[in-house]
């Protein structure tokens, strides 16, 4: 089965955009090696600046124990860097380090333009989105 159904099931059709995305981004920052949960909390941090991991749930919409995987990885590359929150000591900020930094400079052209691509109407008339 190809392409969207006209008229059908909008969580069918919200799912399969959702695989066309993914699949456009990982394949922009596959170079990298960094999946599509890895990029959110990059760009998150990138555009919010450090978040507590509560922020970064809701600004990246991954689940806790998905988020704190993501977060454990990225933390081990030295891309992000983790801290007892000074306000709230039962609270973990998240941060981009400049490596983290630098990988988010590098594939935000990359990513700007695959989502761009997803943007554009398939027949010229209605977005795919």
């Amino acid at each position: 089965m190809t392409g969207d159904v006209v008229g059908g099931s909008l969580a069918l059709s919200l799912h399969r955009a959702l695989a066309r995305v993914t699949a456009r981004i990982e394949a922009a920052t596959a170079p990298e090696g960094v999946l599509l949960p890895q990029w959110l909390v990059l760009a998150c941090l990138a555009e919010s600046g450090d978040l507590a991991m509560g922020e970064l749930v809701e600004g990246t919409g991954l689940n806790d124990s998905t988020l704190t995987r993501v977060v454990d990885r990225l933390a081990t590359s030295g891309l992000v860097y983790r801290a007892v929150d000074p306000a709230d000591r039962r609270r973990v900020r998240v941060s981009l380090g400049d490596r983290g930094r630098a990988l988010h400079a590098r594939l935000a052209p990359a990513v700007r333009t695959a989502e761009d691509a997803e943007r554009e109407p398939a027949d010229g008339v209605t977005s795919r989105l």
